[in-house]
C-alpha cells in the first residue's frame, strides 16, 4: 500500500483507492461515518512511501493493556483524535460507533473494521448476565456508552442500545444530553432487555454520580436515590463527572426491576426515597417500559425553583407498565411541582402499587389518556393537592377497591372509575361506565374518612389521614373500635394483613373500647403508624350529585347516596333527588315536561315544570315545589298542585307541609276551581296509601319519609315523618346512612304535633294527617282575590312597586301571608 501523506505506525487508516491509504485524522467529521480500512504497522514519512497495513486478525504491533481504575472487560476499539487505537469506553474515543476492532480484558486487539448506527452497550464491556451472576455489574459499561452519546451530541450514534439480556447495575445510570437508551423490545411476559437494580449490594445515592444528587434548599434538601436519572439542572451548574442536560432524552423498549423486590411488601434495602426512574428534565420521553418493585415510586417527576433549578415540563410517559412499587406507580410533582406542567401520560398501566397508581400533583395543564389503574392500596388515581390544577383525564379506567380522587378544576372525560365522595371535578361522558350520551357530571361532597385497608405487606399512611374500621365480613369478629374515628398522628407503614389477622387492623381495636385521644401503634415502632382516636365517627353527607346519567339520557340531574370510599349504594335507582325529561306520556298534553322527584322507596313527585312539545310557554311563571330558605327555621316554602287540591291531588304537591308554607293552585284562571292557593297553619301530611305506609321494624328509612302506626295501634289522625338520625344509646351513628334502621319493637308514638318520637337510630316528627277530615282546617284556602282589589295602572316601576306593596298590606291584613 502507498501512503497519501505521512502516516504513523499504529494509526487507523482509510483507503482512497488505487492501493492508497490516508490516516483517519485527515477529515475529523468522518470519524463517525467513514469506514476504516485497517491499521498501519509502520511509519511512512512522505506521500507515496510504501506502508504495511493490517486489515484483520490479531493485532501484534501493540496492546492497549488492562483498563486503568476499573474491572478489566472486553469491548470495541475506536480511535482518538490522533488516529491511535483506544477502547470504546475511553473518554478519548471520538469515532464511536465506528470501530476498528475489538479487545479482550487484557487489552489485546483484534482488527475487524465495522460501523454501527447505535452505541451497543456490549461494545463498552456490558455482559448482560446479571440474572445468574450476582457479582455482575454493568453500570460502568452502560454509563460509558451514555457518556459517549453525550460527547457525540447531535451527531450519528446518540442511541444507546441494550441487546436482549439481564443487565445488573449497582449504582444509578444518568441519562443526559438528549440521548436515547433503547432496549430490544417489551412484551407483557417476555422482557427481552432488562436492567436489574441490585439494591441489596449497590449504592443508588445519586450524589455519588452527579452534583444534583441533592435537590431543594435549606434544611429541606432531599438526597435522591434512583436506578435511572434524567437530569436537567440549571445552566452553569457543573456535574461530576461532566455531563450535559437530559432535556428531551428518551428511555424506551426495556424493563427496569429492583432486585430483590422492594415494593409490596416493602423491603428495607436502600433509603425510603428509592425510585425506579427520577425525571428532572424538560421534554424527556419514557415509552414502552416496565418499572417494577421499587421501594418508593416507579417513576417520579419532580422540579425545583430552588438551586439547583430543575424544570420538568413537557415530559411524556407512554405505553408503560408501573407495578408493585412501594408507594406510587407514577408520581408527578409530590416532591416539587413549580415547573412540573404540560405533561402527557398515555396508555399507562399503574397497578398493585403500595399507595397510588397515579399520583398527580402537577402544576397545571397535564393530560392523561387511556390510562389503566387497578388494585392499588390507597387510590387508583390521586389528584387532590390545592397546588394541582387543570389536568385532563380522557378515557381512563380505575378498578378493584381503590377509588380515584379529584380536587379542583380537573376535567374527566369518559372512562370508567369509582370516585371518592369528597371529589370535586368537571366530568363529561360515562365516567362510571354504562351506556348513554355524553353528559356533564359533577361530584361535590365532603367526606375524608376511609375504611381501614388491611392488605398483605401493609401500606404507607400519611399524617392526618382518617380511617374507621369497616363492618366485619361473615365469619370475622366485630372490632370494639367499630364506629370510631381514627387519625394518623404519625405517618408510616401499617402492619398489614396475615393469616392470623386477615383484617390487618391493630389487635387493640378488637380487645379494647377506644377512648378519646387514645393512641394505637400500627406496624413497627419508628416505621409504623400511630393512630389517635377522635371519638365516635359521625355520619357524613355522602352523596353523588351528578348532572346527566350513564343509563338514561332523559335524566338531567341525579343525587344518589354513596358508600364510604366512593362506591354508589346498590339500592336499585333509589335516588335522593332526580330531575328528568318525561317522554313516556303520549296522551298527556304536557309531554316532554321536566320532572323533578324526591324518591324515598316509593317515588312521589315533588314538582312538574310545565313544558309542551316545543318547550315552556314564553313568559309563563314556573314555580318549583322546593323550599325557599330553611323550613326548619320557619321560612316559607312554595309548592304547586296541578289538579284537585292538596288533599286529593296525585300530580304535584308532596306528603309534608310545614307551618308558613304556601301551596299554589296551578290551573289557568279560566278553569281554576277553588282558591288560588292554601296557606299551611300546622305541620301536616297525607296518610293515604300512595303517600304513607305502616311502620316496619328493622327497616332503613330516608329523611323525610312518613309512616303510620301499625295496626291495631290507632293513628288518631297523626302521621310521623323521619326528621333525623340519632345515636342508639352508647352506639355511635353508623358512617353509612343506610345502616340507620328502625327498632325491632314499635315505639310509643307521640300525639303532640311537632314533638319527636325516638326509634332506635331514628327520630320521628309528629304531623297531622290531612286524610282525616278534622285536620283539613290546617290548610287555609286563599281566596281568588283580595276584596276591593283594583288592577294596577302603573306606568313606571316606582308606581308599580307602590301598588304591589299596597297589595301585600291587604294580604297581611286578611291574614293570607302569615307572620
Amino acid at each position: 500500500m502507498k501512503a497519501a501523506q505521512r502516516i504513523n505506525a499504529g494509526q487507523a487508516v482509510r483507503t482512497t483507492g488505487s492501493r492508497t491509504v490516508t490516516p483517519a485524522t485527515a477529515e475529523a467529521e468522518k470519524f463517525h461515518t467513514g469506514p476504516f480500512f485497517g491499521v498501519a504497522l509502520e511509519t511512512a514519512l512522505r506521500a507515496n512511501d510504501p506502508v504495511k497495513v493490517q486489515v484483520s486478525g490479531l493485532f501484534t504491533l501493540r496492546s492497549l493493556g488492562p483498563e486503568v481504575g476499573s474491572v478489566p472487560r472486553f469491548g470495541a476499539v475506536g480511535i482518538n483524535s490522533s488516529g491511535q487505537l483506544v477502547r470504546a469506553a475511553s473518554k478519548e474515543c471520538v469515532s464511536a460507533p465506528n470501530w476498528i476492532g475489538d479487545c479482550d480484558a487484557s487489552g489485546t486487539v483484534t482488527i475487524r473494521p465495522r460501523r454501527d448506527t447505535r452505541l451497543n452497550v456490549l461494545d463498552f464491556g456490558a455482559v448482560g448476565n446479571g440474572k445468574t451472576d450476582e457479582n455482575a455489574d454493568d453500570a460502568d459499561a452502560i454509563q460509558s456508552a451514555l457518556d459517549c452519546a453525550m460527547r457525540l451530541g447531535t451527531t450519528d450514534g446518540s442511541v444507546v442500545y441494550l441487546p436482549p439480556g439481564e443487565y445488573r447495575i449497582k449504582k444509578p445510570l444518568v441519562i443526559s444530553n438528549g440521548c436515547i437508551l433503547e432496549g430490544a423490545g417489551l412484551a407483557y411476559h417476555d422482557e427481552t432487555s432488562r436492567i436489574l437494580a441490585d439494591v441489596k449490594s449497590g449504592n443508588f445515592n445519586l450524589s455519588v454520580s452527579t452534583k444534583i444528587g441533592e435537590v431543594g434548599g435549606g434544611t429541606a434538601r432531599e438526597t435522591v436515590y434512583c436506578a435511572i436519572a434524567l437530569v436537567g439542572y440549571g445552566t452553569g451548574l457543573a456535574m461530576r463527572p461532566p455531563r450535559g442536560r437530559a432535556d428531551y432524552a428518551v428511555l424506551r423498549q426495556l424493563a427496569l426491576h429492583s432486585i430483590p423486590a422492594q415494593g409490596t411488601p416493602a423491603a428495607t434495602f436502600q433509603a425510603p426515597q428509592m425510585d425506579g426512574i427520577r425525571v428532572m428534565a424538560t421534554g424527556a420521553c419514557i415509552e414502552r417500559m416496565s418499572v417494577v418493585s421499587f421501594r418508593r415510586n416507579g417513576i417520579e417527576i419532580s422540579s425545583s425553583e430552588v438551586a439547583p433549578v430543575v424544570n420538568a415540563s413537557g415530559v411524556q410517559i407512554r405505553d408503560c407498565r408501573l407495578t408493585s412499587n412501594g408507594q406510587n406507580g407514577l408520581d408527578i410533582g409530590s416532591l416539587g411541582n413549580d415547573n412540573a406542567s404540560t405533561i402527557l401520560v398515555t396508555n399507562v398501566d399503574a397497578s398493585s402499587n403500595g399507595r397510588d397508581g397515579i399520583c398527580d400533583n402537577s402544576r397545571l395543564g397535564c393530560t392523561f389518556v387511556s390510562c389503566h389503574t387497578a388494585a392499588n392500596k390507597h387510590r387508583n388515581i390521586s389528584c387532590e393537592r390545592p397546588s394541582s390544577s387543570y389536568s385532563v383525564y380522557l378515557g381512563c379506567y380505575a378498578e378493584i377497591d381503590a377509588p380515584a380522587v379529584f380536587k379542583g378544576p380537573i376535567a374527566v372525560v369518559g372512562g370508567d372509575m369509582d370516585i371518592t365522595p369528597d371529589s370535586t371535578y368537571w366530568g363529561y361522558g360515562p365516567v362510571r361506565g354504562g351506556h348513554g350520551p355524553s353528559a356533564l357530571k359533577v361530584l361535590n361532597n365532603f367526606s375524608k374518612v376511609q375504611y381501614y385497608r388491611g392488605v398483605i405487606g401493609g401500606i404507607d399512611i400519611d399524617k392526618g389521614e382518617q380511617t374507621t374500621p369497616p363492618p366485619p365480613k361473615p365469619g370475622q369478629p366485630t372490632p370494639k373500635a367499630l364506629g370510631y374515628l381514627f387519625e394518623a398522628k404519625v405517618g408510616g407503614h401499617t402492619l398489614g394483613a396475615s393469616l392470623a389477622n386477615p383484617t390487618g387492623m391493630p389487635r387493640e381495636w378488637f380487645t379494647e373500647v377506644p377512648t378519646f385521644g387514645g393512641l394505637t401503634q400500627d406496624g413497627a415502632k419508628g416505621d409504623g403508624v400511630t393512630w389517635e382516636c377522635l371519638g365516635p365517627c359521625p355520619p357524613s353527607p355522602v352523596t353523588s350529585n351528578t348532572l346527566g346519567s350513564n343509563v338514561n339520557p332523559a335524566i338531567i340531574q341525579d343525587i344518589q347516596s354513596m358508600m364510604v370510599d366512593g362506591k354508589l349504594q346498590p339500592v336499585g335507582g333509589d335516588s335522593l333527588f332526580r330531575t328528568e325529561v318525561r317522554t313516556d306520556l303520549p296522551s298527556d298534553a304536557r309531554r316532554g315536561r321536566i320532572e323533578t322527584s324526591l324518591l324515598s322507596g316509593t317515588p312521589f313527585h315533588m314538582y312538574y315544570q310545565t313544558a309542551y312539545e316545543n318547550g315552556p310557554v314564553p313568559g309563563a311563571l314556573m314555580l318549583p315545589e322546593a323550599w325557599i330558605g330553611q323550613f326548619d327555621h320557619g321560612e316559607r316554602r312554595i309548592g304547586v298542585v296541578y289538579s284537585g287540591n292538596p288533599y286529593t291531588t296525585t300530580v304535584g304537591s308532596c306528603n309534608f307541609y310545614s307551618p308558613g308554607d304556601l301551596i299554589l293552585n296551578a290551573y289557568n284562571d279560566a278553569t281554576r276551581q277553588g282558591p288560588i292557593g292554601w296557606a299551611v297553619a300546622a305541620a301536616c301530611g297525607r296518610g293515604s296509601e300512595g303517600h304513607c305506609k305502616p311502620w316496619v321494624p328493622g327497616t332503613h328509612y330516608s329523611i323525610g319519609q312518613t309512616v303510620k302506626p301499625r295496626p291495631p295501634t290507632p293513628a288518631n289522625g297523626f302521621l310521623y315523618r323521619l326528621k333525623a338520625y340519632r345515636e342508639d344509646g352508647l352506639n355511635p351513628r353508623p358512617l353509612n346512612p343506610h345502616l340507620n334502621v328502625s327498632g325491632q319493637s314499635e315505639p310509643r308514638w307521640s300525639q303532640t304535633v311537632g314533638d319527636k318520637t325516638e326509634d332506635k337510630c331514628l327520630e320521628w316528627q309528629t304531623l297531622y294527617d290531612l286524610d282525616d277530615p278534622a285536620n283539613k282546617k290546617y290548610l287555609e284556602p286563599i281566596p281568588q282575590c283580595v276584596p276591593d282589589q283594583k288592577d294596577s295602572h302603573a306606568l313606571d316601576i316606582d308606581h308599580l312597586r307602590a301598588d304591589f306593596n299596597a297589595l301585600l298590606a291587604k294580604l297581611r291584613a286578611a291574614h293570607l301571608l302569615g307572620e
